[in-house]
């Protein structure tokens, strides 16, 4: 994994993109990812993996936005993240989980080739205030061991904004 020198320097030499980049927000092994403007929450009683799902767009006030437990929130990072050499990932930080708010249980692993902002998968034990821009995970970057010319170019691809699931395209012909 990289150090936190080595993200430093290879966002200076463009093999990272994370933008905005803030110094601050580099540790000794990752990079501090925040939240952005708006949530989506689903609004189907059932979510069916077969088929698109309703949801509502929910934005995030100054004053914050109260989580209620049960209920899952997909929600952006404010960065946009890019990179053609390492394995991304990304977790919830330590004092998030400490909460018991879950930023993400799932599919974190990034891919090589993925461009775009990240989707997190919010969920909460307990009602809990959040802020638009706070510090909510990490990202980490791997180097490689051996070539891969096979680049990342899903569903996911090059967003900006909070996406939904695309497991109905699964079972699309």
């Amino acid at each position: 994994m990289l150090t936190g020198e080595q993200i430093i320097e290879a966002v200076k030499n463009g093999q990272i993109v994370i933008e905005p980049f803030d110094v601050n927000n580099v540790n000794p092994n990752s990079y501090n990812l925040t939240i952005g403007d708006k949530l989506i929450a689903y609004t189907d009683d059932i979510l069916d993996c077969k088929n698109k799902n309703n949801f509502k767009i929910i934005p995030i006030p100054d004053d914050g936005y109260i989580l209620s437990p049960n209920v899952i929130y997909l929600a952006a990072t404010r960065e946009y993240t890019e990179n053609e050499t390492y394995v991304p990932q990304i977790s919830g930080r330590s004092s998030i989980g400490r909460i018991g708010l879950t930023v993400h249980s799932s599919a974190g692993l990034g891919a090589i080739g993925f461009k775009g902002t990240w989707t997190l998968q919010l969920t909460c034990i307990v009602p809990t205030k959040i802020y638009k821009g706070m510090q909510i995970g990490q990202i980490y970057f791997f180097p490689l061991i051996g070539d891969n010319n096979i680049k990342y170019r899903g569903y996911y691809n090059n967003r900006k904004e909070v996406k939904t699931s695309e497991q109905y395209r699964d079972f699309e012909d």
